[in-house]
């Protein structure tokens, strides 16, 4: 375990999938193995904010922590409902990146969520359709550009504007989002990586399942 996040970070794709083996075969809690590898990747993200990683490494982080998960996966789903949630997700107008959208998307479906992804460059139009149509309790809004912001805030805006939303949690996350963002544009959590965004999905419908009673 202690080797992980760091064999994860050099993208020792081998050794990475060997280590989650044997953490798997020593029982060893899957989310605590989970997030060995969501501090990985965060290590990789710096190391891709600081020009050591180009792009194409960041990918190939992405597709291997991809694969580490479907190892987990079976073992998360044996202990969460196969409906725990349905979850709304997409990247903003303006922004095209969707590799920590996928990742969260990934974490939320190996936990028992139902995730509707919009994709990217979603317009705030979309976002709005969505919840009406869907009737999710929670919506997640990603950006890595800082261009996106204003994009960002317009959905925001948009749900309020249509009048749904008292219906809908929003969470926010991306490379450039903090708290000070949060609270300007009324969000409701600020989802700083995958596991921490998978923590407000439970929250949020532990939430919603004790209101409903």
């Amino acid at each position: 375990m202690d080797q992980l996040a760091q064999t994860f970070s050099a993208l020792e794709e081998d050794r990475v999938y060997q280590i989650v083996d044997e953490c798997l075969e020593k029982s060893i809690a899957p989310l605590l193995i989970v997030n060995e590898l969501s501090r990985g990747m965060e290590k990789v993200g710096q190391l891709f904010k600081d020009d050591e990683y180009a792009l194409a490494e960041l990918i190939y982080a992405g597709e291997i922590f991809k694969e580490a998960m479907e190892k987990i996966k079976p073992l998360l789903l044996d202990g969460e409902s196969s409906s725990a949630g349905l979850v709304i997700m997409g990247t903003v107008a303006g922004d095209i990146h969707d590799l920590g959208k996928n990742i969260v998307i990934t974490m939320l479906e190996c936990s028992g969520f139902k995730v509707i992804d919009l994709g990217v460059d979603v317009p705030a139009k979309k976002f709005v359709e969505a919840i009406k149509e869907s009737g999710a309790s929670l919506i997640g809004m990603s950006l890595l550009l800082t261009t996106a912001m204003d994009s960002l805030r317009n959905a925001i805006m948009a749900i309020e504007e249509a009048g749904i939303r008292n219906n809908i949690k929003i969470m926010i996350g991306g490379a450039p989002v903090s708290e000070h963002l949060r609270e300007e544009t009324g969000a409701d959590y600020l989802g700083r990586d995958a596991v921490e965004a998978l923590t407000i999905a439970r929250k949020v419908f532990r939430q919603s399942t004790v209101d409903a009673r």
